[in-house]
């Protein structure tokens, strides 16, 4: 597929997904990260990614009738330039979906709901989304979503930065959980100390970042368009900071609800996605072999991501407010 990106045809791999009784509605993914190979922790390629959300909701939205599609960015983060292929891949999918729907009995002017499900990186284009005034798509769902409040971000790369190397395992082993330097940091990345083990990822993260020049970023307005919910885990010193500031600013408050998941990392262990973030982590960064297993040990919040889907369509389509912003344990339903 070729997509016009500032004028420039850009060949991008991608899968549309219609099932044989459609109902009406298409399901957009966005992956994490910047696309391109999926790999395994030995560094073994097993995809691609435009499939990286079909266990978290691809697979979930089609078998419940939904026309699903995501396109691999392969090379293209959640910046304005992601945003801006995601919107036009959106379009195509919009007519590829009205067309294989018709061998089906539907017509081509069939009404389609659009949603937006984004992970991470895929989080803060899908966050674009929903900011964008107005906008095609009818709800969305953000998932450990970057792009939350940059103010925060900062402030939270700034201050790990410093701190993380006065309680780094590799230099500083034996320190106490009630040492002052690990509840400051705790405090800093916004996760508990149960978190511990997950940190060197994020503050060694911290420290190489501070050493280069801070890139121009745009802060979120808050301002959702569209009926939005937000699945984030406790433990997930990526993001969570960011995406509680951003609970706490959005206005209306009536659009917007924020599920936070216990002891869940920035991506679930059953995601086949984490073997990329425990591949980096030991091969690029160096990082010990503890860290890597705590990444694909913690719990899921991919029940919790598929219930809010649920809940957000209800919302959309039967004007059915969902469950207040809440914390729940992994597997608990919502009240």
């Amino acid at each position: 597929m070729a997509i016009d990106l500032d004028g420039t045809p850009v060949a991008k791999r991608f899968v549309i997904r219609v099932p044989a009784k459609w109902n009406g509605a298409l399901v957009i993914g966005a992956h994490g990260g910047s696309g391109g190979d999926a790999v395994d922790r030995s560094g073994k390629v097993y995809a691609t990614s435009e499939t990286a959300l079909d266990d978290v909701i691809g697979a979930y939205a089609f078998t419940h009738g939904f026309a699903y599609a995501s396109v691999d960015r392969d090379g293209i983060g959640g910046t304005r330039a992601g945003y801006a292929l995601t919107m036009q891949f959106a379009e195509l999918a919009k007519r590829e979906v009205r067309l294989r729907a018709s061998r089906y009995g539907a017509t081509a002017s069939s009404p389609i709901r659009t949603y937006i499900v984004g992970l991470s990186a895929g989080g803060g284009i899908a966050r674009m989304i929903v900011e964008t005034t107005p906008t095609p798509f009818d709800g969305a769902v953000i998932i450990a979503g970057a792009g939350a409040d940059l103010v925060t971000r900062l402030d939270r790369q700034t201050r790990i930065a410093s701190l993380w190397p006065l309680i780094d395992p590799q230099a500083h082993s034996g320190l106490a959980e009630s040492d002052p330097k690990i509840a400051a940091y705790a405090l800093a990345i916004g996760t508990p100390v149960a978190a511990r083990r997950l940190w060197p990822y994020t503050g060694a993260g911290a420290v190489a970042a501070a050493s280069r020049p801070a890139a121009n970023a745009e802060n979120s307005t808050a301002r959702p368009a569209i009926p939005t919910i937000e699945v984030v885990g406790t433990w997930d010193d990526l993001v969570i900071r960011e995406v509680r500031a951003y609970r706490d600013r959005v206005e209306p408050k009536e659009r917007h609800r924020l599920y936070q998941v216990e002891g869940v990392w920035h991506m679930s262990s059953d995601d086949d996605g984490v073997g990329g973030f425990q591949y980096a982590a030991e091969s690029r960064m160096k990082l010990d072999k503890d860290v890597a297993d705590a990444m694909g040990e913690g719990p899921s919040y991919i029940p919790t991501v598929r219930e809010a889907f649920d809940d957000l369509v209800r919302w959309v389509e039967k004007a059915t407010p969902p469950p207040e912003s809440q914390t729940v344990k992994p597997g608990s339903r919502l009240h």
